[in-house]
């Protein structure tokens, strides 16, 4: 498309196409009959991705924010006699469907992230659990080198536009230096709306050579966690295990669900098998995940380096949807959309709730450019 040539549109059509928003704009056609569907022309195809979808929404809503009731009037215009005089009576509103808080608040955080005007990550997942299948979870990642100096001051301003807590920001303001990266995240379900704030730290080559001859754990990330319907928070941390053969990291899975369900643990393994042949063990990093205010207990397993794709581990979601009892539509109708993504963490074991679940993370993607390598 010509950016000097303006073309208008009285017509378009938006659609959903591989984790991207597509928006068709076109020209009304007479119809070919009378009373017949009127053609319409297609001039000009927009293609987006989600979160610059939901960043242009949530701009276009600003946008049109003071010119509401314009808008209202030269709608008032196209109403009948009778209609108006039922607009127009003391006290009547129009219906308006309820507000969608959790797209609010992931459209406001992508907004918020997208401001900074730095280069950032941005890496979708998904949760699988009794019953349940989660998909509205996305995590964005940032070198805090990008934010300068005012990093702290940057960062913390996204969690007081976010809600979070006085606990958790104090946490946060204490570790903020040690942090090398940033990672925001956001999770929502029917019971609650989260968001996160990881603090990811540079583990120095001394502290990362003593842990692999020890084969100690070593704290990689601190994150904080928040409800923000609730007001509730928890603290997590992550701890890198790092340069583990095949069969320690199995081993370490065995500890994790050593007195949990087994099918989840063969499913863990079975997930495992698939990087054989492909990346050695020691370049998987393996994190064990702990919270102190509950028994939570879990892993995280990046798998990028083994350059999978999620339709690799098609039989192995059959068999999580049959294991949690979720709909196989439900599952097919996500799977058919990410199946060509790369495949990214595992996560599994103890959540918070004492629930047996597994998180899988996909298509981690740069924005607008992202050059760390992946770990």
């Amino acid at each position: 498309m010509d950016a000097s040539e303006a073309r208008p549109a009285d017509a378009f059509k938006v659609a959903l196409e591989a984790d991207q928003l597509v928006v068709e704009f076109g020209r009304i056609l007479e119809p070919a009959s009378s009373g017949g569907a009127a053609a319409v022309g297609v001039a000009d195809r927009v293609v987006l991705p989600l979160e610059v979808a939901r960043r242009l929404a949530s701009r276009l809503g600003d946008c049109l924010r003071p010119f509401q009731s314009a808008i209202a009037a030269e709608e008032a215009k196209l109403l009948s006699p009778a209609q108006a005089a039922l607009a127009a009576r003391a006290g009547q509103e129009a219906t308006r469907a309820p507000n969608n808080e959790a797209g609010e608040r992931a459209a406001q955080l992508l907004r918020l992230v997208g401001d900074l005007g730095v280069p950032y990550q941005y890496e979708r997942s998904f949760r699988i659990c009794d019953h349940a299948l989660m998909a509205n979870r996305f995590l964005l990642t940032l070198d805090v080198a990008d934010l300068g100096d005012s990093a702290s001051a940057r960062t913390l301003e996204i969690g007081d536009r976010l809600g979070m807590p006085g606990s958790a920001r104090q946490i946060a303001e204490a570790n903020l230096a040690m942090a090398r990266s940033i990672h925001f995240g956001f999770e929502a379900d029917d019971n609650a709306i989260i968001c996160k704030l990881y603090l990811e730290r540079c583990v120095e080559a001394p502290e990362l050579q003593r842990a692999r001859s020890e084969g100690a754990p070593v704290l990689l990330h601190l994150a904080l966690k928040w409800d923000v319907t609730k007001g509730t928070a928890v603290t997590t941390r992550y701890h890198w295990r790092p340069a583990l053969s095949l069969a320690e990291i199995e081993a370490r899975l065995a500890h994790v669900y050593r007195d949990g369900p087994q099918t989840s643990l063969d499913l863990a393994r079975a997930v495992l098998d698939l990087t054989k042949g492909r990346v050695a063990p020691e370049q998987l990093q393996y994190l064990e995940v702990e919270e102190a205010e509950n028994d939570r207990r879990s892993f995280d397993l990046n798998l990028y380096n083994a350059r999978l794709q999620v339709s690799d581990m098609q039989p192995l979601l059959h068999r999580m949807r049959e294991h949690f009892n979720v709909r196989p539509g439900r599952v097919q109708a996500l799977y058919d959309q990410i199946r060509d993504k790369a495949l990214g963490h595992l996560a599994g074991g103890i959540h918070r709730n004492g629930q047996d679940f597994f998180n899988i993370y996909y298509g981690v993607v740069g924005l607008p450019y992202f050059n760390r390598q992946l770990r």
